[in-house]
């Protein structure tokens, strides 16, 4: 993949696949990814991205739950024992579920929709490796977010397509957030850490926390004070997004990897 391609696909499985090295056919079957260019934590932090925005179509507590296990352990919040626990109480309702669901058809299905989805793509988020969970929970989400957007449609619908066209352009948008150009390394400079008594971590910290990420523009502002000229950060903070937990900027800035 060259510079320009990651810059403007609006497909996030070619870009995922650079990500994790490997164009085996099967992510599924790979068991390590040793030329994996993301961190485990970015990659499990874009998985809970995927499900985090369509998690207003996810009205399920026990998805939520795990997707939140999941964030605390990519940033060593929680044990693997939590996280193995989060999968077990997920599989056990989907598995429940699943007879139902293959069997259901109109009406049947579209009820039964956002409750399988929700539990299918917390299971991917959950999954022990992390590229296999980002690889997976990316298309769980768009396919998701296309189903129940069109209720009842094909997957050759053209509504379908284009709900799921929409949602892959987003994702891709968000793995530009989360690992910025990996083409053109960018450094933050310890004399802004240090500027106005640490302010630049104090608001990111606070935008990473609290998700407060209209708050991106201030950072900009801030990163310029600090006498930041460099246009790939300062654009990125100013853009619209999508932004999300892990963003390469806010990451930076705290030192997260």
């Amino acid at each position: 993949m060259t510079e320009a391609e990651w810059l403007a696909w609006s497909d996030p499985k070619p870009m995922l696949r650079f990500l994790l090295g490997t164009d085996y056919p099967r992510v599924q079957d790979v068991e390590t990814f040793p030329a994996c260019k993301g961190s485990d934590r970015k990659m499990r932090l874009f998985a809970c991205a995927c499900y985090h925005r369509i998690r207003h179509l996810l009205p399920n507590p026990i998805a939520q739950t795990a997707v939140g296990v999941a964030e605390r352990f990519a940033d060593g919040m929680a044990t693997t024992e939590e996280l193995q626990q989060a999968e077990a109480r997920v599989w056990g309702p989907l598995e429940a579920l699943e007879g139902q669901w293959r069997a259901s058809q109109g009406a049947e299905r579209t009820a039964l929709e956002p409750t399988h989805d929700a539990l299918a793509l917390a299971l991917q988020v959950v999954w022990a490796s992390a590229p296999k969970a980002a690889y997976y929970a990316s298309s769980n989400a768009y396919l998701a977010f296309a189903a129940i957007a069109n209720p009842g449609a094909a997957s050759s619908d053209t509504a379908f397509f284009a709900s799921q066209v929409s949602a892959k352009r987003i994702q891709t948008g968000i793995l530009r957030c989360i690992f910025g150009n990996l083409f053109c390394p960018v450094s933050i400079k310890a004399a802004w850490l240090a500027w106005n008594g640490g302010t630049l971590p104090k608001i990111a910290r606070a935008i990473y926390e609290e998700r407060a990420f209209d708050q991106m523009p201030i950072l900009a502002d801030a990163l310029e004070d600090a006498g930041c000229t460099n246009p790939d950060i300062l654009n990125h903070c100013r853009s619209k997004g999508p932004h999300v937990r892990g963003c390469w900027v806010v990451d930076l800035i705290l030192g997260k990897g």
